[in-house]
Parts: C-alpha cells; sequence; structure tokens
C-alpha cells in the first residue's frame, strides 16, 4: 500500500486531501458514505467526484477494500 486515503470536511461535502496510487477503504467509510462523498460504480469507488478508485481485492486484516487509482480530477496545485 501506497498510505492511506486522507479527506477534509468542507461546507457541503468533502475534499480529498491525499489520494494514494494504493491503498485499502474499510467497509464502514463505504457503507456510511453520503451519496456527494462516496459513490460506488460497479468496481469502482468515486470519492467527492474528485478521484476514481478500481476495486482489485478484499482484504481481511484490517477488513476492507484494495484499491488502486484510476483517475484523479483534482486541480494540478492539490494531488
Amino acid at each position: 500500500m501506497d498510505g492511506e486515503l486522507s479527506l477534509e470536511k468542507v461546507p457541503g461535502g468533502v475534499r480529498v486531501v491525499r489520494a494514494p496510487r494504493l491503498t485499502c477503504i474499510a467497509l464502514q467509510v463505504v457503507a456510511e458514505g453520503c451519496g456527494h462523498a462516496i459513490r460506488v460504480d460497479g468496481d469502482r469507488i468515486v470519492i467527492a467526484d474528485q478521484v476514481v478508485y478500481q476495486v482489485t481485492a478484499w482484504q481481511a486484516s484490517p477488513p476492507g477494500l484494495t484499491v488502486a487509482l484510476v483517475e484523479d480530477l483534482r486541480p494540478e496545485g492539490e494531488r
């Protein structure tokens, strides 16, 4: 893994602070994420309409989805 996904609450939603190339997303985060923060589209997870991850595997400990960054739509200075 390349590190942890980092999000920041902002008025009206969330902003992606850090989007590692490979990471694990806990199922609780996906389940509790509101529609404008986290959207699941098949085997892709879209976070804050800013980054898109492809699910690559299930990780048992700690439980979560192993994901690979597919697209980062944040402005160049925020990556």
